[in-house]
């Protein structure tokens, strides 16, 4: 269980800092716009960052656009809340309605505003990308956390090194 753990908090950690760089990007262009650039170039190949799309805070608009935001946070949110709601150890998945059900609304807002029924709005894509970013770890914690299990068990059963046969 303490591997486990282990592993939890280091995922929660590593999208914490992915979540707090979209919004230190803006935060820093003044102070440290070096720093800033750097952050927008990094999340640029993975979000257009249309300033139109994207929620604004001191400093000018997000790291990403609203609907990567609301993803990437609503992400970490329910992450963070992941051990009230499940044991870590759990390996069964949600049924895979509740997917269809997170990301319905999102394709659905994308769908309308490329055939021109519908133009998205910052509130919709926030809303459907959050929705979609707090159903996500329930369907990904479980896999990774046993991946990471049967990875160390492979590699103590190997020798592995000494810090890892002493904490067995």
């Amino acid at each position: 269980m303490e591997a486990l753990k282990r592993t939890y908090w280091t995922l929660l950690v590593l999208v914490g800092f992915w979540c707090a760089g979209t919004l230190l990007a803006p935060l820093l262009s003044s102070a440290l716009p070096g720093v800033s650039k750097f952050l927008y170039s990094f999340y640029s190949p993975i979000c257009h960052q249309m300033d139109s799309h994207s929620l604004h805070v001191p400093g000018g608009k997000a790291g990403v656009c609203a609907r990567c935001f609301a993803i990437y946070w609503g992400f970490f949110g329910s992450l963070l809340l992941y051990p009230t709601l499940r044991t870590l150890n759990a390996s069964t998945l949600p049924s895979r309605g509740w997917i269809i059900i997170a990301v319905g609304p999102m394709l659905l807002d994308v769908l309308l505003t490329l055939s021109g029924l519908h133009e998205s709005t910052l509130v919709t894509r926030t809303l459907t990308g959050a929705l979609f970013g707090l159903i996500m770890p329930f369907y990904l914690l479980p896999p990774l956390l046993e991946g990471v299990a049967q990875l160390r068990t492979q590699y103590l059963a190997r020798g592995g090194l000494f810090y890892a046969r002493k904490t067995q």
